[in-house]
């Protein structure tokens, strides 16, 4: 074969699939109009596997006085000290433990105020608990009275406390305590 035939042969085959381009049928979509959808909605039988947002337990404070009373005399008692006594129950109520806690020394006022951290996550109610006097560190003042539970043991009850949300405690406020001079005793005749 020769050139020209080669070039004719090449032409025919040029127009063959031109005329196969040209008269082919192309699919073109149908035009539609859009209609949103449903949004979706979770079955109600959803359960979130969120959890409700954790809150740190309520911790427990506790302020008072502590004063001598020496006769007439009645002062404020620098030093002295309060301890908290709570039973710590089973699940059938049993007692099981008592969580003792010591309080800081008074100040020059006599006052105390102490945070009994981690005690609200032992003791299933804080009506258990009573506060009651521990020490003195004056000789002539030594005495432990009952005065306002002061032996006994003061409960620990919501109609003393208040909560302090900004640093969420229930502060119980005691009313005071009084240690006194020793008892000397009556002479027998």
């Amino acid at each position: 074969m020769t050139s020209s035939g080669t070039g004719a042969s090449f032409l025919l085959l040029l127009l063959a699939l031109v005329m196969v381009v040209a008269t082919a049928d192309y699919y073109v979509l149908p035009p539609t109009t859009h209609t949103p959808s449903e949004p979706y909605v979770p079955p109600t039988n959803f359960t979130s596997p969120v959890k409700t947002p954790y809150l740190p337990n309520t911790e427990i404070a506790i302020e008072g006085l502590i004063f001598c009373k020496s006769g007439n005399e009645t002062y404020p008692l620098q030093g002295a000290k309060v301890n908290v006594v709570c039973p710590i129950v089973d699940s059938n109520g049993r007692l099981v433990a008592k969580a003792t806690l010591s309080s800081y020394p008074t100040d020059l006022k006599g006052y105390f105020y102490f945070i009994t951290y981690g005690l609200s996550h032992k003791v299933k109610s804080i009506n258990g608990c009573k506060v009651k006097l521990e020490s003195s560190p004056v000789s002539t003042c030594k005495t432990p009275t009952n005065v306002n539970k002061g032996v006994t043991g003061a409960t620990l009850s919501s109609d003393s406390s208040k909560f302090i949300s900004r640093d969420n405690l229930d502060l119980y406020i005691l009313e005071p305590f009084y240690f006194s001079s020793p008892v000397s005793p009556k002479p027998v005749y």
